[in-house]
């Protein structure tokens, strides 16, 4: 069951996004991702950083000016049509790391005014892996592999927090008993 806090009663329109985030001990991955559920932009930066994500985010009314280090799918220019303003509410996996996590961004968005959900994050990691390899086709060794055994050649915690954002919009979805 997600816990809900903030303004939740918003319609969304074509515009509008998510911000999903997988904190970690170590990593945090984020996605920002249509009311649709589909990517935008998703990457991971270290946790102690998250002060330096919230600002470049919150801190000028526009999206990911600085973060290009931190993207591992998608572009700066996906987000181009987007802004702070259009995020309708953050989702956060309530798994490793995230204790820390809440209360800051509690405490962060309550001065933007968006609202929070916290999602069960459990089996994130495996639905990754099957979103990395829809996103990068396997080669034919690869494909000869058994799918469960596949192991994606770099980080996925950005694609785990893409997985935490769907289970918010879900559960937004059941909640408000309308669709987005």
């Amino acid at each position: 069951m997600a816990m809900v806090t903030g303004q939740m009663g918003i319609h969304a329109g074509e515009k509008d996004l998510v911000l999903a985030l997988d904190p970690g001990r170590s990593k945090t991955g984020f996605a920002f991702i249509k009311t649709d559920g589909s990517l935008l932009v998703s990457g991971i930066f270290p946790s102690e950083e998250r002060g330096k994500f919230f600002d470049e985010v919150f801190g000028e009314g526009l999206l990911f000016r600085k973060l290009s280090c931190w993207i591992t799918e998608g572009s700066l220019e996906s987000l181009a049509d987007f802004s702070v303003e259009r995020i309708i509410f953050i989702v956060i996996g309530n798994g490793t790391g995230s204790k820390e996590f809440k209360s800051y961004v509690l405490e962060r968005s309550a001065e933007n005014e968006h609202g929070i959900f916290f999602v069960d994050e459990t089996n994130t990691t495996l639905e990754a892996r099957k979103l990395y390899w829809k996103i990068h086709r396997p080669g034919l060794l690869t494909r000869l592999i058994p799918e469960g055994m596949r192991v994606p050649p770099r980080i996925i915690d950005d694609l785990a927090a893409w997985c935490v954002g769907l289970r918010g919009l879900k559960e937004y979805r059941d909640i408000i008993g309308n669709k987005l």
